[in-house]
């Protein structure tokens, strides 16, 4: 991936996210992502490859709607070897399905999971959250703050 390849990607990713502060993109080596899965102990499937391909080392900035701080949400490989299988697993069986990471959110850095049904979850010491379907319709939701926050 390009420069001014990445540069695109931010660029409509930033119209997308109506409400973010900054989005910014790296690039993804995607063999490099299917190792990393691998070597933790993740299914890679085409989803995940997928999902990688277009929104992989990408950080989205916005102002909370609760304290008006900057939040963030951030994709990377680099959370996902921090990631372990248990903890996964753990979120899992609250889903009742399976689930990737992708990332970490907000300033408690919660994981930020890819369910297999397409939903983008949140989990971590608190439970799980749903956010929303897809990851444009999550990012939208985090920034307006307009999702079930419910844990479960």
């Amino acid at each position: 991936m390009s420069e001014e390849e990445i540069r695109a990607r931010e660029e409509a990713l930033r119209r997308a996210f109506v409400g973010a502060s900054r989005v910014s993109c790296g690039f993804v080596d995607l063999e490099a992502a299917r190792l990393t899965y691998q070597n933790a102990g993740f299914t890679v499937t085409e989803e995940l490859m997928e999902f990688l391909r277009a929104y992989g080392e990408t950080t989205v900035f916005w102002p909370s709607h609760v304290t008006g701080d900057e939040s963030s949400l951030t994709i990377s490989v680099e959370e996902v070897a921090q990631a372990t299988p248990p903890w996964v697993r753990s979120f899992e069986k609250r889903l009742g399905m399976s689930a990737l990471p992708l990332g970490i959110a907000l300033s408690t850095e919660e994981m930020v999971l890819l369910a297999e049904n397409g939903d983008i979850i949140l989990g971590g010491d608190a439970g799980v959250q749903r956010v929303a379907h897809g990851f444009e319709e999550a990012m939208r939701a985090l920034i307006t703050g307009d999702w079930d926050m419910t844990f479960f």
